[in-house]
């Protein structure tokens, strides 16, 4: 298990009564370089180190990430005072890819959490600030959910306790393998 994944199991595990530590932010670019950056909801890291977040492919982060697959992620933990900023490549999973995935990401979510898929296109007008309507079955995942595994290739970790503050960097090689490096913060 990389030096980074054993860290980041013990910021999750010390930050379990935090809701917000399950939260980080995502920044891809658009087809003009230009970034942006989101809140996402962590769903877990894979065997193989990817982090795991779900998405729909109406979305622009959908279309962002299609275009340019690298991407980056920074997640700071207030409790720890810890700052993981990780660069990704990242690959989308639709229904056509992986079925078994999509379904049981799809069953993890709460109704409310299924019920948001089926509001309508995201970023389109909202009708008159009336409730948003339900269109659609939610006891199956549909078409537009996706899943999003991040490829992490580049950790940059920083501990934010202390003087001196602890920085280090790992960084995956050619081999696939994990080096670690500390550096000053």
């Amino acid at each position: 298990m990389p030096q980074w994944r054993t860290g980041l199991t013990k910021s999750l595990h010390a930050s379990r009564s935090m809701p917000e530590s399950r939260y980080f932010q995502l920044a891809t670019a658009d087809k003009d370089g230009v970034p942006y950056c989101r809140t996402v909801v962590y769903r877990g890291l894979s065997d193989d180190n990817k982090l795991i977040v779900i998405s729909d492919t109406r979305t622009e982060k959908y279309n962002q990430l299609s275009q340019q697959a690298k991407a980056q992620g920074c997640w700071y933990f207030s409790k720890t005072r810890e700052q993981y900023r990780f660069s990704v490549n990242a690959t989308i999973v639709t229904e056509n890819e992986d079925r078994a995935l999509i379904e049981a990401h799809w069953a993890k979510l709460s109704d409310a959490g299924k019920k948001q898929f089926l509001w309508g296109d995201p970023g389109t007008p909202r009708n008159n600030g009336l409730p948003l309507q339900i269109a659609g079955d939610y006891s199956v995942a549909p078409e537009h959910f996706c899943v999003i595994l991040l490829d992490i290739f580049n950790v940059d970790y920083l501990n934010l306790r202390g003087n001196p503050q602890y920085r280090e960097l790992h960084r995956r090689d050619e081999m696939g393998n994990w080096v670690s490096q500390s550096i000053v913060p």
